[in-house]
């Protein structure tokens, strides 16, 4: 098998839109440069690219343009790309994400441009390769952010400061994995695939940033070389993050440092015991829909009522400001209203390489259900959120209560409550069917 690697800048200017919260933030410095990194397998029979941008999310549009430009330049597939975004926090303006939060053209065409180039030069430098797979697990440096309180409620990331005696128990348990593909060529590492579930939220400011995926970046090229190129897919971390709320410390931007480091160390243990990678390679994608929610009648009045409540001051209700969330929730709901589509097709992808599996969904699902796909998909799979497309939150059903802000209706939360088992089983079952009919 041939592996190429390749990667290319996608640092936004100063000034453009930062998305990943209720408002604009507009970046004002550069923390990290943002990267598209690319990975290309080759074989005599089926090919695979993956490419990785460090982006909050991305759209279908933007994945089938990177794919259409890719296509136009080497002999790969629709069904043989993958395009993943990292959920970086501080990355540039891919999403429309409430009245602030827009996207920007230019960007837009700068980003698909290099990705797909990504793509291309990686299959151009593609190499004879020998492929190791290994694990490890980091389970110090994410938590469970949805918490059951002792009055009976959920609550997501309640406050530290306040709220510490309330909780109760965290409502699910972590998935510690670290899961590394490793490449070799003539002897030497060259680059890895490493699959990870936590919110790269940790740098919530002006500053642009890949997050802690930077510093793995950056800590696995000191150690390998400046040629190694790190592909890493953020799992199904719809409720895990970095936050410790008995631990002040984790709410620090600097936490980013300490989680990216201690992620790098467990992904150089996993290359220090790995097993050999061989077998075929195949490609497979399938769409499936699911059904819209919709405000209740309850919602729509409680909605109104905050716009009845801030009279003549709504217009000048801006992200920071106090009740804010109230105002952004309120204009979510009647966004989704007006919305008259009634599902929404939810496009799921799956590679395989040899006894590797690589699942991708574009829903920022809980982990319930990365775990259940991991269990059903064989002990090397590598679960990819936030793959082609974006889809918002996926809670679990017993997470579909107030208090918890994944299940708050919202262009970031819109699918109905058994969207988690729909989009699981779907996976599960093209997972099965992948290289079937080769």
């Amino acid at each position: 098998m041939k592996c190429g690697f390749y990667e290319l800048d996608i640092t936004p200017p100063l000034g453009s839109i930062i998305p990943g919260g209720f408002g604009a933030r507009y970046a004002d410095e550069i923390l990290d440069p943002l990267y598209a990194r690319a990975m290309v397998m080759q074989t005599e029979g089926e090919n695979i690219a993956v490419v990785v941008v460090d982006a909050c999310g991305i759209t279908m549009d933007i994945t089938e343009r990177i794919r259409r430009r890719v296509m136009e330049r080497v002999p790969l597939k629709e069904q043989e790309i993958m395009v993943i975004a990292t959920h970086s926090h501080g990355a540039g303006p891919t999403l429309n994400w409430g009245e602030e939060v827009v996207t920007d053209a230019a960007y837009l065409q700068n980003l698909i441009q290099k990705a797909a180039d990504a793509i291309v030069n990686a299959w151009k430098r593609a190499k004879e390769s020998e492929l190791f797979v290994g694990k490890e697990e980091l389970s110090d440096m994410s938590y469970i952010r949805v918490y059951k309180m002792k009055d009976g409620s959920l609550l997501t990331n309640p406050d530290p400061n306040t709220l510490t005696d309330q909780i109760q128990e965290p409502s699910s348990t972590i998935d510690p994995s670290v899961l590394v593909l490793a490449i070799k060529q003539e002897g030497k590492y060259v680059g890895a695939m490493v699959n990870y579930a936590n919110h790269p939220a940790i740098v919530y400011s002006n500053m642009v940033t890949g997050d802690y995926i930077s510093i793995l970046s950056a800590e696995l090229k000191r150690h390998f070389g400046p040629e190694f190129v790190t592909i890493f897919v953020n799992g199904a971390c719809g409720n895990i993050n970095h936050l410790n709320p008995y631990d002040l410390t984790t709410y620090k931007w600097e936490q980013y440092r300490k989680v990216g480091k201690s992620l790098a160390e467990k992904v150089k243990a996993a290359m220090e015991n790995v097993t050999p990678v061989d077998g075929q390679v195949h490609a497979a994608c399938k769409d499936i829909f699911v059904r819209f929610r919709k405000p209740t009648p309850e919602m729509l009045l409680n909605a109104q009522k905050v716009f009845a409540d801030l009279g003549d001051e709504l217009i000048e209700s801006r992200p920071g400001q106090a009740n804010y969330t109230d105002t952004f929730f309120a204009l979510q709901t009647f966004w989704v209203q007006a919305d008259k589509r009634t599902q929404r097709k939810v496009a799921l992808q799956v590679f395989k390489i040899g006894p590797c599996s690589l699942i991708g969904t574009p829903c920022q699902m809980f982990v319930e259900f990365g775990k259940k796909i991991k269990a059903a998909c064989g002990e090397y799979c590598f679960v990819a959120a936030f793959a082609n497309d974006y889809c918002g939150y996926v809670p679990t059903e017993e997470c579909m209560r107030e208090g918890v802000y994944e299940a708050r209706l919202a262009f970031t939360s819109g699918l109905e409550p058994a969207a988690g088992n729909l989009v699981s089983d779907a996976a599960i079952e093209l997972y099965k069917q992948c290289g079937n009919n080769s």
